[in-house]
């Protein structure tokens, strides 16, 4: 259980505090170091945990930021290409652009490796949702193909 104040309060940089998660199990937690707000509200906090170091990503709600959120595809619709896995993708294809079932639209680059993004349908791309060339999550919306 944690302590009243560093749950009302929560803990500051270079305090750490005993957890007792369980009878007789107890963990060591603390914090070093809390990062600046990036353009996307999230903040990096180093914990540590049993003193091992580890990095948590962190959504600060009191940061004044107006980040769009990607749009997500549809799977249950054939013409929404979607990116398989985060990475950079570079766009093959644009708007008014007639595709075949199983032509590359774009490419995605993730660790080194890249990989093409195909279509399941045949037909003319009616929206680009993405720049040339971005990085995406898993799941994003990249083209509409009618």
């Amino acid at each position: 259980m944690l302590p009243t104040a560093q749950y009302l309060h929560g803990l500051r940089s270079g305090e750490e505090v005993e957890i007792e998660i369980d009878p007789g199990k107890r963990l060591l937690v603390g914090v070093q170091s809390v990062s600046e707000v990036d353009e996307r509200g999230l903040r990096t906090v180093m914990c540590t945990l049993n003193g091992r170091l580890r990095p948590v990503v962190t959504v600060d709600e009191s940061a004044d930021v107006d980040v769009r959120a990607a749009e997500k595809a549809d799977p249950s619709r054939a013409g929404h290409v979607a990116a398989p896995f985060a990475g950079v993708v570079s766009l093959a294809v644009a708007e008014g652009d007639a595709v075949e079932a199983g032509a590359t639209v774009a490419t995605i680059e993730a660790m080194k490796m890249e990989a093409a993004i195909t279509t399941s349908i045949a037909g003319t791309v009616r929206r680009v949702a993405i720049g040339g060339q971005q990085q995406v999550e898993g799941g994003d919306l990249l083209v509409v193909v009618e």
